[in-house]
């Protein structure tokens, strides 16, 4: 396996060269799953075609980017990270990798395990709830500062 600790300039050549290719996320925008500098990934070159619930590396301008898919179209696809509520439209070409696994407390979980592609599917299907409770924090902050402001 590479060593996570190694930084590479170019991860689509790596992939191609070594055919995987394993780092820590540093981030926030996968959270629970992955968590920030604590849960090494997995990722191999996509091989197959991309479906629903693949979580994929993606570049965006100088940085890479790891995501969910929550739909393939013919061009591009349809991502959006598990602690976010905005999608991105990614173009496939701009696609690198495949996550294929995880570490969790030294455990490998395989994205083919059952109770993680069941966790897939519920977060998926649930996201519209974190979505609308983070509007509602945005609101609830505005008639708070409102409120501050007229009586202070």
């Amino acid at each position: 396996m590479t060593d996570p600790q190694i930084p590479y300039q170019n991860i689509r050549q790596l992939l191609a060269e070594k055919g995987e290719y394993v780092s820590l996320v540093s981030g926030v925008s996968m959270y629970p799953m992955l968590r920030f500098k604590k849960d090494p990934v997995l990722i191999h070159p996509v091989r197959q075609e991309l479906k629903k619930y693949d979580v994929v590396l993606y570049s965006k301008g100088s940085q890479y980017v790891i995501h969910r898919i929550l739909e393939v179209c013919d061009d591009h696809c349809i991502i959006r990270g598990d602690n976010c509520i905005g999608e991105e439209f990614i173009p496939k070409e701009d696609i690198i990798g495949l996550i294929v696994g995880f570490w969790r407390f030294g455990r490998f979980v395989s994205v083919e395990n059952v109770v993680y592609r069941l966790y897939a599917r519920l977060w998926v299907f649930f996201n519209p709830l974190l979505r609308l409770s983070r509007r509602l924090q945005s609101y609830w902050s505005r008639v708070k500062r409102l409120i501050m402001k007229k009586f202070p």
